[in-house]
Formats: C-alpha cells, sequence, structure tokens
C-alpha cells in the first residue's frame, strides 16, 4: 500500500483507536467491578428466605420476651 493518503488515514484511525481504548480502560474496569458485586449479591440471595424466617423468629422472640419483662415489672 503506496498512497500515501491511505497511509496518512490509517495511522490517524490507529491513533485515534489507541486513544479510544485507553479512555475506555476506566470505563471497562468499572463494569468489571460492577458485575463481580452483582454476582456476588445475586450469590447471597438465594438464602434471602431463611434469613427471612431467621429474622421473624428473632422478632417474635424479643416480643415475647418483652412482653415477659413487662409482665414481671
Amino acid at each position: 500500500i503506496s498512497n500515501p493518503v491511505f497511509v496518512l488515514h490509517f495511522q490517524n484511525l490507529q491513533s485515534q483507536m489507541t486513544e479510544f481504548e485507553a479512555s475506555a480502560e476506566p470505563v471497562q474496569d468499572w463494569l468489571n467491578s460492577t458485575e463481580s458485586r452483582v454476582q456476588e449479591s445475586s450469590a447471597r440471595l438465594h438464602d434471602l428466605p431463611t434469613k427471612k424466617h431467621e429474622l421473624t423468629k428473632l422478632q417474635v422472640f424479643r416480643s415475647q420476651k418483652s412482653f415477659l419483662t413487662r409482665s414481671l415489672e
């Protein structure tokens, strides 16, 4: 390819691509981090019903304890 205009355009495109990749790197890092956090959060969701059940049991226990404490006063 000996066309100087083509070579100049090609070099310009290469330069723009390099700049774009450099500017996109922080965005890609953020996306990767966000994806990781979403996956971690999703992994914990399967246990949510169990946690809600435990919370309900503890709330009942707390209300019974409160009732007994007031009854003994």
